[in-house]
Protein backbone atom coordinates (compact mmCIF):
# COMPACT_ATOMS: atom_id res chain seq x y z
CA UNK A 1 0.00 0.00 0.00
CA UNK A 2 1.60 3.48 -1.09
CA UNK A 3 2.18 5.87 2.16
CA UNK A 4 -0.37 8.48 1.99
CA UNK A 5 2.01 11.48 2.38
CA UNK A 6 3.82 10.28 -0.62
CA UNK A 7 0.20 9.62 -2.26
CA UNK A 8 -0.29 12.82 -1.47
CA UNK A 9 3.20 14.34 -2.78
CA UNK A 10 2.47 12.64 -6.35
CA UNK A 11 -0.65 14.23 -6.60
CA UNK A 12 1.17 17.49 -5.79
CA UNK A 13 3.67 17.29 -8.33
CA UNK A 14 0.37 16.60 -10.42
CA UNK A 15 -1.15 19.21 -10.01
CA UNK A 16 2.21 21.77 -10.30
CA UNK A 17 2.61 19.95 -13.95
CA UNK A 18 -0.77 20.39 -14.67
CA UNK A 19 -0.80 24.20 -14.01
CA UNK A 20 2.64 24.90 -15.62
CA UNK A 21 1.86 22.42 -18.56
CA UNK A 22 -1.95 21.99 -18.29
CA UNK A 23 -2.92 18.83 -20.41
CA UNK A 24 0.32 18.89 -22.56
CA UNK A 25 2.16 16.15 -20.74
CA UNK A 26 2.93 12.35 -21.23
CA UNK A 27 3.48 10.16 -17.97
CA UNK A 28 5.85 7.13 -19.00
CA UNK A 29 6.14 4.70 -16.33
CA UNK A 30 8.42 1.86 -16.14
CA UNK A 31 6.86 -1.18 -16.75
CA UNK A 32 2.94 -2.41 -16.78
CA UNK A 33 3.25 -2.87 -12.77
CA UNK A 34 4.14 0.31 -11.85
CA UNK A 35 0.72 1.53 -14.27
CA UNK A 36 -1.25 -0.87 -12.50
CA UNK A 37 -0.53 0.51 -9.15
CA UNK A 38 -0.94 4.28 -10.27
CA UNK A 39 -4.59 2.80 -11.76
CA UNK A 40 -5.18 1.25 -8.65
CA UNK A 41 -4.06 4.03 -6.40
CA UNK A 42 -6.01 6.55 -8.62
CA UNK A 43 -3.15 8.22 -8.97
CA UNK A 44 -3.78 8.12 -13.17
CA UNK A 45 -4.86 12.48 -13.27
CA UNK A 46 -4.63 14.83 -16.01
CA UNK A 47 -2.72 14.21 -19.15
CA UNK A 48 -1.41 10.84 -20.14
CA UNK A 49 0.32 7.70 -18.86
CA UNK A 50 1.54 5.13 -20.15
CA UNK A 51 3.95 2.08 -19.40
CA UNK A 52 7.37 1.00 -20.92
CA UNK A 53 7.24 -2.77 -20.95
CA UNK A 54 10.89 -3.74 -21.89
CA UNK A 55 14.33 -4.97 -20.28
CA UNK A 56 16.46 -3.27 -21.52
CA UNK A 57 19.32 -4.68 -19.52
CA UNK A 58 18.96 -8.22 -21.45
CA UNK A 59 19.51 -9.02 -24.77
CA UNK A 60 20.98 -7.11 -28.44
CA UNK A 61 19.34 -3.20 -28.98
CA UNK A 62 20.14 -1.34 -32.19
CA UNK A 63 21.37 2.41 -33.18
CA UNK A 64 18.20 3.70 -34.30
CA UNK A 65 15.74 2.84 -31.13
CA UNK A 66 12.26 1.78 -31.83
CA UNK A 67 12.93 1.07 -35.89
CA UNK A 68 12.25 -1.72 -37.54
CA UNK A 69 16.08 -3.39 -36.73
CA UNK A 70 14.93 -2.50 -32.93
CA UNK A 71 11.71 -4.44 -32.59
CA UNK A 72 13.40 -7.49 -34.93
CA UNK A 73 16.50 -7.43 -31.98
CA UNK A 74 14.34 -7.09 -29.54
CA UNK A 75 11.50 -9.72 -30.24
CA UNK A 76 13.93 -12.16 -30.81
CA UNK A 77 16.02 -11.53 -27.47
CA UNK A 78 12.57 -12.01 -25.77
CA UNK A 79 11.99 -14.55 -27.49
CA UNK A 80 8.23 -13.72 -28.60
CA UNK A 81 6.77 -12.89 -32.45
CA UNK A 82 7.66 -9.07 -33.99
CA UNK A 83 3.59 -9.30 -33.38
CA UNK A 84 3.76 -9.91 -29.92
CA UNK A 85 6.53 -7.39 -29.36
CA UNK A 86 4.76 -4.92 -30.89
CA UNK A 87 1.53 -5.62 -29.11
CA UNK A 88 3.28 -5.57 -25.63
CA UNK A 89 6.08 -2.91 -26.09
CA UNK A 90 5.09 -0.60 -28.81
CA UNK A 91 1.22 -0.33 -28.88
CA UNK A 92 1.25 1.08 -25.66
CA UNK A 93 3.94 3.84 -26.61
CA UNK A 94 2.06 5.25 -29.59
CA UNK A 95 1.31 8.57 -27.94
CA UNK A 96 4.90 9.09 -27.55
CA UNK A 97 5.04 8.69 -31.52
CA UNK A 98 2.11 10.44 -32.54
CA UNK A 99 1.56 13.81 -30.07
CA UNK A 100 3.57 16.42 -29.21
CA UNK A 101 3.81 16.87 -25.61
CA UNK A 102 5.36 20.35 -23.46
CA UNK A 103 6.04 17.95 -20.76
CA UNK A 104 7.42 14.33 -20.47
CA UNK A 105 7.51 13.00 -17.20
CA UNK A 106 9.76 9.91 -16.61
CA UNK A 107 8.80 7.52 -13.21
CA UNK A 108 11.57 5.38 -12.89
CA UNK A 109 13.69 3.50 -9.91
CA UNK A 110 16.73 3.74 -9.33
CA UNK A 111 17.72 0.34 -10.14
CA UNK A 112 20.02 -1.04 -12.61
CA UNK A 113 16.53 -2.61 -14.46
CA UNK A 114 14.77 0.95 -14.15
CA UNK A 115 17.87 3.01 -15.32
CA UNK A 116 18.71 1.31 -18.50
CA UNK A 117 15.17 1.25 -19.71
CA UNK A 118 15.15 4.95 -18.81
CA UNK A 119 18.73 5.78 -20.57
CA UNK A 120 16.83 4.06 -23.47
CA UNK A 121 13.67 6.74 -23.77
CA UNK A 122 15.77 9.75 -22.55
CA UNK A 123 18.22 8.41 -26.00
CA UNK A 124 14.89 8.41 -28.09
CA UNK A 125 14.30 11.78 -27.43
CA UNK A 126 17.44 12.85 -28.14
CA UNK A 127 16.77 10.95 -31.74
CA UNK A 128 13.80 12.82 -32.22
CA UNK A 129 15.12 16.05 -30.91
CA UNK A 130 12.15 16.55 -28.67
CA UNK A 131 12.71 20.53 -27.31
CA UNK A 132 9.71 20.26 -23.91
CA UNK A 133 10.76 19.44 -20.60
CA UNK A 134 12.14 16.51 -18.94
CA UNK A 135 11.35 15.43 -15.23
CA UNK A 136 12.51 12.38 -13.43
CA UNK A 137 10.59 11.12 -10.59
CA UNK A 138 12.81 8.89 -9.10
CA UNK A 139 10.45 6.48 -7.19
CA UNK A 140 10.91 4.36 -4.69
CA UNK A 141 8.89 1.18 -5.90
CA UNK A 142 7.69 -0.02 -2.46
CA UNK A 143 6.65 2.96 -0.48
CA UNK A 144 6.37 5.67 -3.46
CA UNK A 145 8.12 8.09 -2.27
CA UNK A 146 9.59 10.42 -5.21
CA UNK A 147 12.47 12.44 -6.21
CA UNK A 148 11.85 15.05 -8.68
CA UNK A 149 14.96 16.03 -11.03
CA UNK A 150 14.87 18.20 -14.25
CA UNK A 151 16.57 16.05 -17.49
CA UNK A 152 18.10 18.36 -20.16
CA UNK A 153 18.98 16.48 -22.99
CA UNK A 154 22.64 16.88 -24.08
CA UNK A 155 24.42 13.25 -24.72
CA UNK A 156 22.18 10.51 -23.48
CA UNK A 157 22.16 9.06 -27.47
CA UNK A 158 26.16 8.93 -27.29
CA UNK A 159 26.00 6.93 -23.40
CA UNK A 160 23.24 4.67 -25.35
CA UNK A 161 25.45 3.50 -27.52
CA UNK A 162 28.52 3.37 -25.64
CA UNK A 163 26.72 1.23 -23.00
CA UNK A 164 24.19 -0.85 -24.79
CA UNK A 165 25.78 -1.28 -28.12
CA UNK A 166 28.97 -1.28 -27.60
CA UNK A 167 29.33 -2.62 -24.03
CA UNK A 168 32.07 0.03 -22.92
CA UNK A 169 31.88 2.69 -19.61
CA UNK A 170 30.72 6.04 -20.75
CA UNK A 171 33.26 8.83 -19.90
CA UNK A 172 30.15 11.65 -20.52
CA UNK A 173 28.89 12.67 -17.15
CA UNK A 174 25.47 11.21 -15.86
CA UNK A 175 22.99 11.88 -13.30
CA UNK A 176 24.36 9.98 -10.32
CA UNK A 177 21.20 6.93 -10.57
CA UNK A 178 22.63 6.23 -14.02
CA UNK A 179 25.90 6.03 -13.44
CA UNK A 180 25.28 3.60 -10.68
CA UNK A 181 22.73 1.63 -13.03
CA UNK A 182 25.35 1.44 -15.75
CA UNK A 183 28.02 0.29 -13.18
CA UNK A 184 25.72 -2.50 -12.56
CA UNK A 185 24.21 -3.50 -15.84
CA UNK A 186 28.69 -3.76 -16.52
CA UNK A 187 28.46 -6.17 -14.08
CA UNK A 188 25.64 -7.85 -15.05
CA UNK A 189 26.32 -8.84 -18.68
CA UNK A 190 29.55 -10.69 -17.88
CA UNK A 191 29.47 -14.21 -18.24
CA UNK A 192 30.28 -14.84 -14.47
CA UNK A 193 28.54 -11.68 -12.62
CA UNK A 194 28.03 -11.46 -9.20
CA UNK A 195 24.54 -12.90 -9.53
CA UNK A 196 25.89 -15.85 -11.71
CA UNK A 197 28.16 -16.57 -8.99
CA UNK A 198 25.32 -16.93 -6.00
CA UNK A 199 23.13 -18.83 -8.24
CA UNK A 200 26.04 -21.49 -8.78
CA UNK A 201 26.85 -21.23 -4.91
CA UNK A 202 23.61 -22.27 -4.20
CA UNK A 203 22.03 -24.63 -6.69
CA UNK A 204 21.27 -27.25 -4.06
CA UNK A 205 17.79 -24.84 -2.85
CA UNK A 206 14.46 -24.87 -4.28
CA UNK A 207 14.00 -22.58 -6.97
CA UNK A 208 11.43 -20.83 -4.94
CA UNK A 209 13.68 -20.59 -2.11
CA UNK A 210 16.88 -19.11 -4.45
CA UNK A 211 14.82 -16.33 -6.04
CA UNK A 212 13.78 -14.89 -2.69
CA UNK A 213 17.35 -14.81 -2.04
CA UNK A 214 18.43 -13.31 -5.30
CA UNK A 215 15.38 -10.67 -4.09
CA UNK A 216 16.56 -9.99 -1.21
CA UNK A 217 20.50 -10.44 -2.32
CA UNK A 218 20.19 -8.34 -5.30
CA UNK A 219 17.53 -5.19 -5.38
CA UNK A 220 19.92 -3.08 -6.84
CA UNK A 221 19.22 -4.80 -9.70
CA UNK A 222 15.96 -4.26 -9.92
CA UNK A 223 15.49 -7.90 -11.52
CA UNK A 224 12.61 -9.93 -11.87
CA UNK A 225 11.79 -13.28 -11.41
CA UNK A 226 11.68 -13.81 -15.39
CA UNK A 227 14.96 -12.48 -15.68
CA UNK A 228 16.65 -14.81 -12.77
CA UNK A 229 14.51 -17.85 -14.34
CA UNK A 230 16.55 -16.76 -17.67
CA UNK A 231 19.91 -17.16 -15.79
CA UNK A 232 19.25 -20.15 -13.39
CA UNK A 233 17.69 -22.30 -16.70
CA UNK A 234 20.56 -21.18 -18.21
CA UNK A 235 23.45 -21.95 -15.53
CA UNK A 236 21.49 -25.56 -14.74
CA UNK A 237 21.80 -26.20 -18.64
CA UNK A 238 25.07 -26.46 -18.45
Amino acid sequence: MIDLSYRSRIKDFHNQMNNQFGFKILNILNGQVMYEVFQTNKLLEKGEYIPFNEAMCSHETSVAIFSDEFINLRALGHKVSIQEYKNLTMTPLKPLFEKEYKCIVLWFGDDMFCQINMLTVLAYLEQVAYKGKIFFNMINEITYRIETIEIFLSSYKKVYQQVLINHQFPKIQVISSMFQGIALYMEYIKDDNEIVTYIRENEDRSQNELLKNLFQSFPQYGLGDVQYLKIIETITKV
